[in-house]
């Protein structure tokens, strides 16, 4: 074993906050890469496991066997059953999961530190040992299929992009999808399936990275233990194609039935080590970072598009500079996209002739240092920088590496590097034009449902051990050390002081929320809070935002039912303009009239963009046909926003957005006398209205013994179905008995949902189940993506299932295994700062005590599996489902159902 250690960190003061401690990096005899880097600060370890395969390696007709291969990865070993990686997974409270790019195939789990042992035994054995038996090939290339026409044809963006790399890539693999086509997936079977794992899966060809609370020591010991005698491998020399140079412009349009129109225009460009790289990714940034970046005020801000945005690929090899553009609604725009196109092109002809101005490259320099360190800020983001930095290029610490050439940028450098690439011989332009697509409901008769189903095997738990203080109720809670604090006009404040990152994040939530209001104002929230966004009587909308987004930082905020909530993470030397940021949000938004029009188009639109996708429609008729009078139908529509008026929602913000009820929470890097001493300066003067706050109008759920609503899309191949029944409150006695019964009936792929329709089946790319809740009520829904003809074998065995959990008990394992997730879990509720700061806001604006964890945590380990039944039956009524499916399914066959 070689051991190197620390990885020379750049010595470069103004970067030496990125990584306050380098990471280690040991090559084992056998060609393994680890990386290690402890963090204390809380009982976590992220295990990160990357290969150097991807969609480049692919040629003939195994294109997207890399991303299949992920799939199979899960598929089990000979001493690891199928469904044992994921029991494992559930019963320490973790999470896990993959991703296939061009480049690489990334591994990733999350788990507490005392069970980091698990993360040895599972990669260790996955390397070299998965089964891939060819009856999961079958099974699982039916569910990739379905990925394939969600993602890449039904989706208009992924539509888009695939006719773009066509379009763009001669040569080069990187013109075909990372998924493969139609007639590739099909084609999977066992022998090529293997012959591509054994290639590439082998210890010379991964990186293994931790990231976490560990003894460096002891990991690299047991490292050498688990993989130290797994044979190295012999990957083939890389042999891609190159790319030939462009020399004219290219063209392609494509048909969708979808509602917006969109193009991209791209450019070939460089590697991600090339030196070019850094001024690329920087021109990127000056583009479409955020609210005050160029393209949000030239196109987007203006109302002449509905989105636009920027990013330069930096793979391994040469890739592209890509711009993407959404449009309006055709109906409702007077530009076209030659006109916005010619725009764009103005913008890349001024930045090739004089660079960006050096006043802003330098606040651009400032942004992309302070994104490095909060895109770091956790211990899963440090492992997968470091696992794919070294994968692709050789050094854990390349992002460090391209911030230092960053740094070093001028106008000069910009303005050269736009004008090798941004030239119009050398552009790939990528057109999508809308056949229209919105579903349109059936006239809600109701229909009969499929009950023909396929009985699947059991899941197997044999030799699954769940010990004993896996199921103990922790002695700690993630709120000891937090500071409360009230001001005189009745804002609470929420401190936590620690001192791991340089990092602050803030959560607020203010009493404005959708339940406020009749719903034949439905969006009126959302638009409220989007007016808010749009700066002060002092500061237009980029001014405004343009002071976060200096730092690194952004502002979030977004409307809800009860209330509307908030949060920044940024530098904590930076805290104080958050503080501005967020006080003249709350208490001294503008208002002006021409912001009030932007936001409506941004909310017809929406109104467009939604019925583009097949979840959106089928929710949003499941809600119309849950509810017990159309009063308490909350989804915004045209007749709603067409009666929201400028001054409906400023007599809403008047009556709804104040202090008394409003929380903020902060946590991280800050001591408690500075956040309170902020909160007084910035807040105090926020008074209180005289007129009471409106009481919240709880919808009922319907009393109607179910129903079925169809919404067809023209041109679609994939359809959603909802399965919705009503649900327990929060503060209802049978509320964890109903949530622990639903983790297991629909918690992840692990699930009774996920074994049955997904992983036995193959119907189903996605299935599961949640519940959303208020306090006295709530709403249970099943969902599943899946194969319009799949539609009657894959609803009837969810409502089995449904049915099934409802009148028999769980197996014991069952339960302990759930009861084991939730309490393995509350580890990784500490993580991250803005995930603390997020559930303590949400917890005081609920009324719960910020332990109430540990109260749920008490309440759970005491269930039983009559209790989960219990609570099934009372909700889960047989033959009283409500249904709503949306997709590519013709109306005769739907209504033959």
């Amino acid at each position: 074993m070689i051991r190197l250690i620390p990885f020379i960190l750049l010595s470069v003061i103004s970067l030496s906050a990125v990584y306050a401690v380098e990471p280690d990096v040991t090559v084992l005899d056998n060609g393994l890469t680890v990386i290690t880097q402890e963090l204390h600060y809380a009982p976590v370890v992220a295990s990160v496991i990357s290969y150097r395969v991807g969609s480049r390696n692919e040629c003939g007709d195994i294109l997207g066997m890399s991303h299949f291969c992920e799939h199979l990865m899960f598929k089990g070993t000979a001493d690891m059953p199928k469904s044992r990686f994921w029991q494992i997974v559930q019963r320490d409270g973790g999470s896990a999961n993959a991703f296939t790019s061009n480049d690489v195939t990334c591994y990733y789990l999350l788990l507490p530190s005392a069970r980091l042992v698990d993360a040895l035994l599972i990669e260790s054995d996955r390397i070299v040992n998965c089964t891939i038996d060819s009856a999961e090939v079958v099974s699982e290339r039916n569910v990739v299929h379905e990925e394939r026409r969600m993602r890449s044809i039904d989706s208009p963006d992924g539509a888009l992009w695939e006719a773009l790399a066509e379009l763009a890539f001669d040569e080069h693999p990187y013109g075909n999808p990372v998924i493969g086509y139609d007639d590739n997936i099909l084609g999977y079977n066992h022998n090529n399936a293997r012959s591509y794992y054994e290639t590439y899966y082998c210890p010379s060809n991964a990186v293994l990275t931790f990231v976490g609370d560990f003894d460096t020591e002891e990991l690299l010991q047991q490292v050498e233990q688990y993989f130290g005698s797994i044979p190295s491998g012999e990957v083939p020399l890389e042999s891609i194609p190159l790319e030939p140079s462009q020399t004219e412009a290219r063209y392609v349009e494509i048909e969708h039935a979808s509602n917006l129109p969109r193009f991209v225009m791209a450019f070939h460009t460089v590697d991600g080590a090339h030196p070019d790289n850094p001024a690329l990714s920087m021109i990127a940034s000056y583009l479409s970072g955020g609210r005050s970046s160029r393209l949000e005020q030239l196109l987007v801000e203006t109302n002449l598009v509905y989105s636009a945005g920027a990013w330069n690929d930096g793979g391994i090899d040469p890739g592209m500079f890509n711009i993407y553009v959404t449009m309006n609604p055709p109906e409702d725009s007077d530009v076209t996209m030659e006109e916005i196109q010619e725009i764009i092109w103005r913008e890349l002809d001024e930045i090739a002739e004089n660079g960006i101005p050096e006043e802003t490259l330098e606040e651009q320099k400032n942004r992309y240092r302070a994104r490095e360190i909060l895109g770091n800020a956790s211990p899963i983001g440090q492992a997968i920088d470091y696992s794919l930095s070294t994968t692709m290029f050789g050094n854990p610490l390349h992002g460090t590496a391209q911030l230092e050439l960053i740094e070093q940028l001028t106008p000069a450098d910009i303005s050269k590097t736009a004008s090798n690439y941004f030239r119009r011989d050398g552009l790939n332009l990528a057109v999508l034009v809308p056949s229209g697509g919105m579903g349109i409901s059936s006239d809600g008769e109701r229909e009969e449902l499929p009950t023909d189903v396929t009985e699947p095997s059991s899941i197997n738990y044999e030799g699954l051990e769940i010990p004993e203080d896996f199921l103990t109720l922790p002695e700690t809670s993630i709120a000891d050390g937090v500071q409360e604090f009230e001001l005189a006009n009745g804002l609470d404040l929420l401190i936590k002081e620690d001192h791991t990152f340089p990092v602050v994040s803030i959560s607020f939530a203010v009493p404005m929320g959708s339940l406020m209001h009749s719903s034949e104002l439905s969006g009126l929230t959302s638009v409220t809070t989007e007016i808010m966004l749009k700066g002060t009587e002092d500061l237009d909308y980029i001014e405004f935002h343009k002071r976060l987004e200096m730092e690194g930082s952004y502002l979030r905020f977004s409307s809800g039912m009860e209330y509307s909530s908030g949060s920044i993470t940024l530098l904590s030397e930076d805290v104080e303009i958050a503080f501005k940021t967020i006080s003249d949000l709350l208490f001294r938004p503008a208002f002006r009239e021409s912001d009030f029009e932007t936001v409506m188009i941004e909310h017809y639109t929406n109104l467009e963009a939604s019925a583009e996708r097949s979840f959106s429609v089928a929710y949003d008729s499941l809600m119309a046909i849950t509810v017990s009078s159309p009063s308490d139908y909350r989804s915004p529509s045209e007749a709603s926003l067409g009666r929201i008026t400028l001054n409906a929602v400023t007599a809403y913000y008047e009556t709804c957005c104040r202090p008394e009820g409003t929380v903020i929470t902060v946590v991280g890097d800050i001591d408690p006398e500075t956040v309170l001493r902020l909160t007084e300066e910035f807040f105090e003067g926020w008074d209180n209205p005289l007129q009471s706050l409106p009481e919240l109008d709880i919808p009922e759920f319907s009393t109607a013994p179910g129903d079925t609503i169809v919404s067809f899309m023209p041109g679609r191949v994939q359809a959603v179905v909802l399965i919705a029944r009503n649900a327990p409150g929060s503060e209802m006695p049978d509320y964890p008995a109903f949530s622990i019964m639903n983790r297991i009936l629909g918690r992840g792929i692990g699930s009774r949902l996920g074994h049955s329709v997904r992983d036995e089946q193959g119907l189903a790319y996605g299935v599961g189940s949640w519940s959303s809740t208020l306090d006295s009520s709530g709403v249970f829904t099943a969902y599943l993506s899946t194969l319009a003809d799949y539609i009657p074998q894959a609803t009837s065995s969810v409502i089995h299932e449904m049915e099934r959990i409802s009148t028999e008990n769980v197996r014991d394992i069952e339960l302990l295994l759930a009861k084991a997730n939730v309490v393995g879990a509350q580890a990784f509720s500490g993580m991250s700062y803005a995930g603390q700061a997020s559930r303590f806001t949400g917890l005081h604006v609920k009324g719960k005590p910020l332990d109430w964890d540990l109260t749920y945590l008490g309440e759970v380990l005491e269930l039983t599996p009559d209790d989960l039944r219990e609570a099934a039956s009372t909700y889960f009524i047989s033959g009283e489902w409500f249904v709503s499916i949306a997709g590519g399914l013709q109306e005769e066959e739907a209504l033959s159902e």
